[in-house]
């Protein structure tokens, strides 16, 4: 059996293993650079399609979660050049109903935004390098291959991004700091 779009034959439950083995790794990763979970769920839908119609171009034996990240990444790229080029922008977050009386999930809730504020502040790349490795935990020789850049240079934006976030939550070390 062979899928519409694809050269390769692949059983429908073999995909979908796929799927339920990667989905939370490609929705965290898109979450992380669009910051919108609706945006995050369409790309990734539009990730494992891609995935999908060229499956017969993975290279069996390479790492099939660093393969979808990287179709995600691409899907990420190509949204966000449409948007630009039509001035479309995201609808406002939503508010969220109900009360809630515990001051340490709103302390939390309030902690968790401004990191991800601060986490969106990076440029994209950055922003993509410092995901993959945090949260994916991919080495820099899988994160530069993904994302299309040197080992050396995944190894800088890492340290950008470590450096920016240190920087805005106060625990940058002081160049300028003499000791006596």
């Amino acid at each position: 059996m062979s899928f519409a779009g694809t050269e390769s034959p692949l059983p429908p439950d073999s995909f979908k293993a796929v799927v339920e083995a990667h989905w939370t790794a490609v929705y965290r990763l898109l979450y992380s650079m669009t910051g919108n979970p609706h945006d995050s769920e369409d790309l990734a839908q539009e990730t494992f399609l891609r995935a999908l119609r060229r499956w017969d171009s993975f290279q069996h034996g390479t790492n099939l979660r660093a393969w979808l990240l990287r179709i995600a990444s691409n899907a990420f790229f190509d949204v966000r050049r449409k948007r630009q080029t039509l001035k479309i922008g995201p609808l406002p977050d939503e508010i969220e109903s109900g009360n809630s009386a515990v001051e340490l999930a709103l302390e939390n809730r309030e902690q968790a935004e401004l990191i991800r504020v601060a986490v969106q502040d990076l440029t994209e790349l950055t922003r993509l390098v410092f995901h993959l490795r945090v949260s994916e935990d991919l080495s820099f020789k899988e994160i530069a291959k993904l994302a299309d850049i040197t080992e050396v240079a995944a190894r800088q934006h890492m340290h950008q991004a470590r450096a920016k976030l240190m920087k805005r939550f106060g625990d940058a070390p002081k160049e300028d700091a003499v000791e006596e």
